[in-house]
């Protein structure tokens, strides 16, 4: 188990100031269409470490709030799930989305599994395996909720990433949640959890490098659950593009040592990428080398481009019948 920490200075709180507290009444419906209910409620910004009761257990989560968040505009918000064996401040810090996120306007929130320090996610998205799993889709959907109620968030913009297992997360969630999810990213994980087959199109941007044992897919045993075989990457990313009604042949570019691989023509406007990293390992892109999982290309900054993809892709609308 991969043990390592990067603690952030908490700055911020996620209780509304006394003096914005009668102003949620009159304005707290501002915006309905795709505001929350926070809205009208303006907070301090910054970072700062929560805790959140969830069917009667305490979670932890990291908050970031962009600057002058006055709780008249909408922000959109990011869910970064960490790595098996990590936690939120190495996710904050390792994602860079803690730093980054906020800069460009978004909320991020950055959970902690707890103790096992891991997401216990089904491979396939119909199965389900104890009270952990569902514990963790609760806590999901509990802090959305929290966010909606205390912050100006654009339900329209919620998006979600995390890394190995935290990507496993993100595509489970992608299933499990897409009513309320615009976009997943999963990094180093977009094929640990079988795409579901059905539902409204989704939007995915991945990452992976063919040096990564899992690239090719094939039989792999999970800390919580019976072995599975798992689909190769590139066959996991053509799943999502079929799911969202893309064009079968996707387009190919190089930038550097990385491919990206993009199907367009999807529907209800939604894309789907992949960035293969030739020889890349099991890492995040673009940032900095973590214990054991070697130094990651440079060639493409995952942040920033997950960051652009989410800014570029709102939830789609319900289509009329």
């Amino acid at each position: 188990m991969f043990v390592f920490g990067a603690a952030l200075v908490a700055t911020a709180s996620l209780a509304t100031p006394a003096s914005a507290t009668s102003s949620v009444t009159s304005h707290g419906t501002h915006n309905a269409l795709r505001g929350s209910s926070g809205c009208g409620s303006p907070v301090v910004a910054g970072t700062t470490t929560e805790m959140l009761d969830v069917a009667g257990a305490p979670r932890q989560f990291r908050l970031a709030v962009p600057s002058e968040p006055t709780g008249k505009r909408p922000l959109p918000l990011i869910l970064n799930f960490h790595g098996a064996g990590r936690d939120d401040a190495t996710q904050a810090n390792y994602s860079q989305l803690e730093e980054k996120g906020p800069a460009r306007g978004f909320v991020v929130i950055t959970p902690n599994a707890g103790s096992p320090a891991f997401w216990i996610v089904p491979p396939n998205p119909t199965a389900r395996f104890g009270d952990i799993s569902d514990d963790n889709l609760a806590f999901t959907t509990a802090l959305i909720g929290t966010a909606s109620a205390k912050l100006c968030i654009d339900l329209r913009r919620v998006y979600v990433t995390g890394f190995s297992n935290g990507a496993g997360m993100s595509a489970s969630l992608g299933c499990k949640l897409s009513p309320k999810i615009a976009a997943i990213a999963p990094v180093a994980g977009v094929n640990l959890v079988a795409p579901c087959a059905h539902g409204k199109p989704m939007s995915v941007v991945a990452f992976h490098g063919t040096a990564d044992a899992s690239y090719e897919g094939g039989s792999v045993v999970f800390p919580c659950c019976p072995n599975v075989d798992l689909l190769p990457v590139e066959a996991a990313v053509q799943a999502w593009a079929q799911r969202a009604e893309c064009a079968t042949k996707p387009s190919r570019k190089s930038i550097g040592q990385v491919e990206r691989i993009a199907y367009r023509g999807c529907g209800r406007s939604t894309d789907v990428v992949l960035y293969k990293v030739a020889n890349g390992a099991h890492n995040w892109p673009g940032s900095f080398e973590l214990d054991v999982l070697g130094l990651p290309s440079q060639d493409i900054n995952a942040a920033d481009l997950i960051l652009d993809f989410f800014a570029h892709h709102p939830r789609a609308k319900k289509m009329k019948s």
